[in-house]
């Protein structure tokens, strides 16, 4: 199967994240799966050129309407949206990664694929460091047996979730749960959201990587 990782870049790059680099730790973690695995700078080209034949598209990347416009003719952008809409039409599944809730503003549909979005002046993260993840749902296939775990990562707080998301995985900050992982299923198209892998000392740990690979299984499952 094909999995193609739509990586940070122009418009979708943003001065806090090492894209490229987190890209690589993902592709690395899939390859590993036995997947075909394709990294691309999320540019329009990249997009019209990948996404029509994955299985499997990841999307690693941030900043929206937080970074300027510099990357290219907005007819070069329409075409590249679209190929993403036929992509979720055919009810292929997506993995959006960390900043994937800051991401995609010239795409309408974006936050409800994914369930959720960072609300500028409300979600937050406290300082990155040590973060305990801990298990909220684990009869879902994703999740079952999966025992929580550490991690040196970011932990975002109050983001704006879609009441049909559901919550597998959580952290605790100030004495209420925050969610981390959550899925969606509309209409056959199955999305996960993972808050993890703000840089790459978060794939040091194996129980990251396990998760993600847990993800996409259960996403290519439905293809």
């Amino acid at each position: 199967m094909k999995v193609t990782i739509l990586s940070g870049s122009g418009r979708y790059q943003d001065e806090w994240h090492d894209f490229t680099a987190t890209s690589m730790e993902v592709a690395r973690a899939l390859e590993a799966m036995g997947l075909q695995v394709a990294v691309r700078a999320f540019k329009p080209a990249g997009v019209v050129a990948e996404v029509p034949d994955s299985d499997l598209v990841v999307v690693n990347a941030g900043a929206g309407e937080f970074h300027a416009r510099s990357d290219g003719p907005e007819e070069a952008w329409v075409e590249a949206f679209q190929a993403l809409r036929d992509h979720r039409a055919r009810r292929r599944p997506l993995l959006a990664l960390h900043a994937a809730t800051m991401t995609l503003d010239g795409l309408d549909e974006w936050p409800d694929w994914v369930g959720g979005r960072w609300v500028q002046g409300r979600s937050m993260h406290p300082p990155i460091g040590d973060a305990a993840v801990q298990v909220s749902d684990g009869d879902h296939p994703i999740t079952a047996g999966l025992a929580p775990f550490t991690l040196f990562d970011e932990r975002y707080c109050l983001l704006d979730r879609s009441s049909d998301a559901h919550v597998l995985l959580h952290h605790n900050h100030e004495g209420g749960q925050q969610p981390l992982v959550w899925v969606t299923e509309q209409d056959g198209a199955r999305t996960v959201y993972d808050a993890l892998g703000h840089d790459v000392r978060a794939f040091a740990s194996p129980g990251r990587t396990d998760l993600l690979q847990r993800e996409v299984r259960w996403l290519l499952e439905s293809v």
